[in-house]
């Protein structure tokens, strides 16, 4: 037996495109609108990349090159060569300090910081001076300073506090450091700061 085909597996004419005789350029026309799709789109994908890149640089900004002030503090405190008076006429007390000062750098940028002097004072009174040197506290470093100076009670008034704190075995002194720099972040930002 012979089977049979089926007349739609086969088609009767290949398929053909007709123009109609109302198309002029029908194949440029087409084109151009694709162009235009194609550049709409472009414009589309570069304002998108912009704004994507903007928004990453600024939370770059907003993170890393915020300034923030360096901190400043006493570690260490050694008292050496301690000599002192009880005497209610007269106290005096004559000592030297050895003391590590660290300047904490919390930036992503160096902070550089230039020669300055300190004091210690004993009430209102200046008894010791001292001496910072010029330095850098990289980027997220801690730069330690060791400086040593004699404080004397020279200057100190004959007071009967002096006498009693002496006495006592207790001695209330402050410092006072004006630290100035500047800071330095990734070579795009530059702030001078003072710390105190």
């Amino acid at each position: 037996m012979q089977q049979e085909e089926d007349p739609q597996a086969k088609p009767l004419a290949p398929v053909q495109d007709y123009p109609r005789s109302d198309m002029e350029f029908g194949g440029i026309k087409p084109k151009s609108l694709r162009r235009e799709e194609k550049s709409s789109k472009c414009l589309v994908y570069v304002l998108t990349i912009t704004v994507v890149l903007g928004t990453i640089l600024l939370t770059f900004g907003s993170i890393f090159l915020r300034p923030r002030t360096p901190g400043f503090e006493f570690r260490s405190v050694q008292v050496r060569n301690l000599k002192y008076v009880t005497n209610s006429t007269s106290p005096s007390f004559n000592f030297t300090l050895i003391t590590q000062i660290a300047v904490e750098n919390t930036n992503f940028g160096d902070f550089r910081f230039d020669n300055t002097t300190g004091s210690v004072s004993c009430g209102l009174v200046v008894v010791g001076e001292f001496k910072i040197p010029t330095g850098r506290a990289q980027a997220r470093k801690t730069e330690r300073l060791n400086v040593s100076f004699d404080v004397s009670s020279v200057r100190v008034p004959n007071t009967t506090s002096l006498s009693g704190n002496i006495s006592s075995g207790i001695l209330e002194l402050s410092s006072h450091v004006k630290l100035s720099g500047k800071l330095n972040i990734m070579n795009i930002m530059k702030r001078k700061g003072t710390l105190r």
